[in-house]
């Protein structure tokens, strides 16, 4: 009777997990089917960096130079310094060795091309890894054309040297603290906001993204983070 009385409660308890997993699994099979399709992991599986918050200027006079930068380039709905829904990452390289050039260039803003806000990231990457964050994730930063109302923009410090841009990010590449620094980065960025991989650009390739927006019709003309190093990147996220 006890060996009758055990065999029973086994194929109870047996019974009662075959239905939890046939209860579970359709929800796991959603979840993994909405990861595939954004191509990013789930924000509760990355664990966010370690980051150096170290914020430029940005008060109410560049917030309003970045509005109206925005409604002159994006149009009149777009007209805000507020990053309020981003899709896409992009890369640059800082043509210098160290942060502080990059974010006393970035603090300073000074009129580009005859305008204003100045250039600026989100992100500036340190050779040795450090991540540094330059603005709340909710402002928009002026760092590649058609692209500043919906991206972050992440700068990896390397300078030029004489050399050509596929030089520069081969450096980068090479560069195991710096680069694996910023793979966490974007992977964070990417679960954390739902960005897809293919919407992780370079400032060379970002003509091709398909947030890419101007009303003025200008374009980059960078040379950072063309698409062969780019891939590279990507192929390790």
């Amino acid at each position: 009777m006890r060996i009758r009385t055990i065999s029973l409660v086994a194929i109870a308890v047996a019974a009662l997990l075959a239905a939890i997993a046939i209860a579970v699994a359709p929800a796991f099979a959603a979840g993994s089917a909405a990861s595939a399709a954004t191509g990013s992991a789930s924000s509760t599986s990355v664990t966010k960096p370690p980051v150096v918050k170290k914020y430029i200027a940005f008060g109410a006079g560049r917030k309003q130079q970045m509005t109206d930068y925005s409604r002159h380039h994006y149009g009149a709905k777009q007209a805000s310094y507020v990053l309020s829904d981003p899709r896409a990452v992009v890369l640059h390289h800082t043509d210098g060795a160290d942060v502080m050039s990059a974010w006393n260039t970035f603090n300073a803003n000074t009129a580009y091309n005859g305008e204003k806000p100045g250039v600026s990231a989100q992100f500036i990457i340190a050779k040795d890894g450090t991540i540094y964050q330059l603005m709340p994730l909710s402002y928009r930063a002026r760092h590649c054309i058609g692209m500043n109302y919906v991206s972050f923009g992440i700068e990896f410090c390397q300078e030029s040297a004489g050399h050509s841009g596929h030089w520069m990010d081969q450096q980068i590449l090479n560069r195991p603290k710096q680069v694996g620094a910023g793979l966490k980065l974007v992977r964070w960025l990417q679960a954390h906001y739902g960005i897809k991989t293919g919407d992780v650009v370079g400032h060379a390739t970002a003509n091709n993204s398909r947030f890419f927006m101007d009303k003025t019709g200008i374009k980059n003309g960078a040379g950072d983070w063309f698409a062969a190093e780019l891939n590279k990147f990507k192929a390790r996220l």
